[in-house]
């Protein structure tokens, strides 16, 4: 199958997160201790443990990701659909929109405090026919040790159908511990998500 597929709820996070669009904020200078929260809602309406997903948006915070924005964002249109569905071998119409994660990465891999890491994420929109463009949310979710730290505020926008690459840089908080982190990259359009990980490592010197 191209994506992963999966009906959930998340009206209570999705009204969190756009609240502050709908008041004319800019999304992309946003700090990261809305996005923990709704990360951590988030967390807890797919897994049921609430206590564990607030837990983790506490610690997240406490270990200094609560300063942490999403800075320089940007999203461009890189492929037209027909060369998309010749990488994905799509033959068949599709029945609503359809997402595809080609690669998340990030750059450079290892950063100390205070530096920034850029990331892009590297994804498909496949389109049903007749559809123009579709409403895609692009996130990025920051763990460490299988635990998530924090949850940057998602990017929503129409995306027409073919190849896309948002990007964006990430400052790592002074305060950040020493180790390897992983940045989930996620896009999903409806039921239809996908994700990949990326890796760097903050090394104090």
């Amino acid at each position: 199958m191209l994506t992963r597929s999966k009906t959930i709820s998340l009206a209570l996070c999705a009204s969190l997160t756009a609240g502050c669009a709908g008041q004319g904020f800019d999304n992309s200078l946003l700090g990261a201790g809305s996005g923990a929260l709704a990360g951590a809602l988030s967390g807890g309406l797919i897994g049921g443990n609430w206590k564990g997903a607030l837990v983790g948006a506490a610690v997240g915070a406490a270990l200094g990701w609560g300063t942490a924005k999403l800075l320089a964002y940007r999203s461009t249109q890189v492929r037209d659909p027909s060369t998309d569905r010749r990488i994905y071998g799509v033959t068949e119409r599709v029945g609503s929109p359809l997402v595809k994660v080609r690669k998340g990465s990030n750059t450079p891999t290892e950063v100390r405090p205070g530096q920034q890491v850029k990331v892009s994420t590297d994804y498909s929109v496949v389109l049903p026919p007749g559809m123009t463009a579709a409403p895609v949310d692009e996130s990025w979710i920051l763990k460490k040790d299988g635990k998530v730290l924090t949850q940057l505020p998602s990017q929503r926008a129409e995306r027409a159908g073919g190849g896309w690459e948002a990007r964006a840089s990430i400052t790592i908080p002074k305060d950040a511990q020493p180790g390897t982190y992983v940045i989930e990259h996620k896009v999903q359009s409806g039921t239809s998500y996908d994700s990949d990980e990326s890796t760097f490592v903050i090394d104090r010197g």
